[in-house]
């Protein structure tokens, strides 16, 4: 895929290196990569990349994709919706995002990176979700695609929702639970603590059964397990947390799914993406009927 950017009278006072970054949203990690092979090229040429242009240069910057590091592995992936640019995928409860130390070869990155071999790409997970969480995780089909979302991730220009059970009823309605997380000195878990970062999370009553709560979830910052923390802060664990809260209660996964996600991709015309997974079937088990938002 090539990319080709002409300069515009209103671009003459920015340098090449400004519009890269401003026009094109490149990074200057992503810059430099895609100079040292060779994959920008200018029209017509330049010495430097600080020099101001002319109207009408053209800008060419060949979208190869890089590599990726993941070990591809054939598994079953249920995709939600695919185009040129992203593939979203609904990861199940219990199959971990990307590979770390015991699970080298059995995640969802591993899957998807065998599904985009096969069309001559490689995967670049955008974000990750806990092991035991549900819902969708965004692979990007190229570096430069990863690159420009991943800003937006980063200044907090990503709508995420999640969907939660939760123990007990809560007194309002719907609150901000703003607390400071760090890691605790066991080094997996994490704690509710001053000298911790700085975390928000907006929460929603959608509905109440028996002595548990329906929640619409919205972290405002993406700290590790920010929204089990937050909601076991609060006297209101998820169901089936057993690291956060109580102990599983009657043998149901992590009831925490990763509902919707909303961005806009800048690089084309602003498009908004905006993609739903339907809650698992054991959500609805749980309540004893079918749940609705």
């Amino acid at each position: 895929m090539k990319l080709i950017y002409v300069v515009k009278k209103e671009d003459l006072k920015m340098s090449y290196k400004q519009i890269l970054q401003k026009r094109l949203f490149l990074s200057s990690t992503l810059m430099s990569r895609l100079k040292v092979h060779g994959q920008i090229r200018f029209i017509p040429p330049i010495y430097s990349v600080h020099q101001y242009p002319q109207e009408n240069a053209v800008i060419e910057v060949d979208l190869i994709s890089s590599k990726s590091n993941i070990a591809p592995v054939e598994g079953n992936i249920d995709i939600l919706y695919e185009d040129n640019f992203f593939l979203f995928v609904n990861k199940p409860s219990g199959l971990p995002s990307h590979p770390s130390k015991g699970h080298y070869f059995d995640t969802i990155a591993n899957y998807v990176e065998y599904y985009l071999n096969s069309k001559n790409l490689a995967s670049h997970i955008i974000n990750r979700l806990d092991k035991d969480t549900s819902g969708i995780v965004v692979f990007a089909k190229n570096s430069y695609f990863h690159s420009i979302v991943s800003h937006e991730f980063e200044k907090r220009q990503v709508e995420k929702t999640y969907i939660a059970i939760v123990h007990g009823r809560l007194a309002k309605k719907s609150g901000l639970i703003e607390k400071p997380i760090k890691r605790s000195d066991d080094g997996i878990k994490r704690e509710i603590h001053q000298d911790g970062s700085f975390a928000s999370t907006y929460y929603e009553v959608i509905d109440s059964f028996e002595n548990f709560s329906l929640l619409k979830l919205k972290p405002i910052t993406g700290r590790t397990h920010q929204l089990r923390v937050h909601l076991s802060s609060i006297g209101h664990p998820i169901v089936g947390d057993c690291i956060y809260g109580k102990e599983r209660t009657q043998n149901t996964p992590l009831l925490l799914h990763a509902y919707s996600i909303r961005f806009t991709f800048k690089l084309i015309d602003n498009k908004v993406y905006y993609i739903t997974s339907p809650l698992p079937h054991y959500f609805h088990e749980f309540a004893g009927r079918h749940l609705e938002f």
